[in-house]
């Protein structure tokens, strides 16, 4: 006949502040004798706080532009824009030109008629490729970029209106609402896109 001794532990409110724990929720006592020993039942597990901190739901969404990048040679030369994209905890990046924002901008305006108010940095003919121009530019559409999702995020007709039930911020939400802003799209550069 085998002795079996069993208990359970529970979960202290600490268990909650790290995001990682390994866990030995209960033991149990085998064998007899000689060979009489415990054997741990190991969890492993992870926590993820679900609600997100009132500093998110102010500013769901941030954006910026970091930097831009020359890409392609001669007749193909051409600036690319690093779009940095955080919704609540996920970050992602994407390098667009600004043929790009342009498309986007034309595109989603007619949808959406609040976002002809918008102020989207012109087109130039001449000076494209001029430093001063394209760091002026990159200024330009990062705060296009910014002005856009707060129109969107305030927009009652807008998939992404925070007040929008069953609406879930996430990467997927905003790659789905545009796919300017989903990796892989416009993929020719080594940077990321066309």
């Amino acid at each position: 006949m085998q002795r079996m001794v069993s208990r359970s532990l529970g979960a202290s409110p600490d268990d909650l502040k790290d995001p990682i724990k390994i866990s030995i929720p209960r033991y149990v006592l085998c064998g007899q004798g000689k060979d009489e020993h415990f054997e741990f039942e190991v969890k492993r597990m992870v926590s993820r706080s679900l609600g997100a901190s009132p500093d998110d739901l102010k500013d769901p969404i941030k954006i910026s532009i970091p930097r831009y990048v020359l890409c392609g040679q001669g007749k193909d030369e051409h600036f690319e824009f690093e779009v940095k994209i955080t919704v609540l905890d996920e970050t992602w990046t994407v390098f667009r030109r600004y043929s790009r924002f342009r498309e986007m901008h034309k595109t989603l305006k007619l949808k959406y008629a609040e976002l002809a108010t918008l102020e989207f940095p012109p087109k130039k003919l001449f000076g494209n490729k001029d430093e001063r121009v394209i760091a002026e530019r990159r200024s330009h559409l990062e705060k296009y970029l910014r002005d856009f999702f707060s129109v969107m995020l305030q927009s009652a007709t807008s998939p992404l209106h925070i007040n929008k039930v069953g609406l879930t911020l996430s990467k997927h939400t905003i790659c789905e609402f545009s796919p300017f802003f989903k990796k892989g799209v416009f993929d020719y550069s080594s940077h990321g896109t066309g």
